[in-house]
């Protein structure tokens, strides 16, 4: 399994409320913007924007659960490791933990599936892509239905 994909994330003044913390819409935010980061790093530069354009590859999300242990500011970077958890037939998970200064701020399990982008039907992933997410699974589970 590869090193911890990390996405680093400058937390500024305007993501934060009056009472100087992230406001809480910006923390399902940084955790998206770390999964297409690790998208485009596994992929070699292709995000979201481009699996949709370039390979008629859609992901939109069916569900997503976040706990919340520490505010999060801009006091320092926010460190965010993104790792699959799960690959079923259609869909994905992605577990996603924040940190900052080495404390967890949240984490959250978030998950899609793969449809194909202009008729919006699911699909299975393509099996070159099936097999780039297989070498990021836990060993324990491994690819699922």
């Amino acid at each position: 399994m590869p090193d911890p994909y990390i996405h680093e994330i400058r937390v500024s003044w305007g993501d934060c409320d009056p009472a100087r913390i992230a406001y809480t819409g910006r923390l399902p935010a940084f955790a998206l913007e770390a999964i297409n980061g690790w998208w485009e790093h596994v992929l070699g530069g292709d995000g979201w924007f481009q699996m949709e354009m370039d390979r008629n590859l859609g992901t939109p999300f069916v569900s997503l659960s976040m706990d919340f242990r520490r505010p999060v500011t801009p006091r320092h970077r926010l460190l965010c490791d993104v790792r699959p958890v799960r690959l079923g037939g259609t869909s994905i998970t992605f577990e996603v933990t924040g940190r900052q200064d080495g404390e967890i701020c949240f984490d959250g399990r978030f998950t899609c599936v793969f449809i194909v982008a202009d008729a919006f039907r699911k699909q299975s992933p393509p099996p070159e892509i099936r097999a780039m997410i297989a070498e990021w699974l836990p060993r324990d589970t491994g690819a699922g239905d």
